[in-house]
C-alpha cells in the first residue's frame, strides 16, 4: 500500500477522472469565512495566474498540445489538491491561494533559469 507522497505523486500524474459531488450539498455557498472546494478553472483564471502559465509556455517553447500534456494538466490537478491554501503563515503567500500562486512563480522561475542551459542546435549532449 502507497502512502504519503507516493500516493499524492500518483494522484498528480493520474488520468483517471474525478468523480463529481452528489448533488445534495451539505454546505451554504454564501456562508462568510468558508472557502470551498473549487475546480482548476475556476483557480487558475485570476490574472496573476493565468499570466504565469502564459509565462511558463513561452519559457518552455513547447507546442501547444505538448505544453497541456506536460504542464497545464498537472498544474491543474494540483491546483485542485492545494486549493486556497496559503504557502506560509506570516510571509508573502500567506493569503488564501498563497501555494498555487507560489508554486506557478517557482515554475516559471526555474524555466527562466533552464534557458540558460540549452545546448546549441545540432549540438550532441553530454556523456
Amino acid at each position: 500500500m502507497k502512502t504519503g507522497i507516493h500516493a499524492k505523486l500518483k494522484w498528480l500524474t493520474g488520468k483517471k477522472p474525478i468523480p463529481e459531488p452528489a448533488t445534495a450539498s451539505l454546505y451554504q455557498e454564501n456562508t462568510p469565512g468558508w472557502l470551498y472546494p473549487q475546480k482548476a478553472e475556476a483557480l487558475l483564471v485570476t490574472p496573476l495566474r493565468r499570466q504565469l502559465m502564459k509565462i511558463i509556455w513561452q519559457r518552455t517553447s513547447l507546442p501547444v498540445a505538448l505544453f497541456k500534456e506536460l504542464y497545464q494538466s498537472p498544474v491543474a490537478r494540483f491546483a485542485e489538491l492545494v486549493q486556497q491554501f496559503p504557502a506560509s503563515e506570516y510571509h508573502h503567500h500567506s493569503h488564501p491561494g498563497g501555494l498555487l500562486d507560489h508554486t506557478l512563480e517557482v515554475m516559471a522561475f526555474a524555466a527562466k533559469l533552464r534557458q540558460r542551459h540549452l545546448l546549441p542546435v545540432g549540438a550532441a549532449p553530454e556523456d
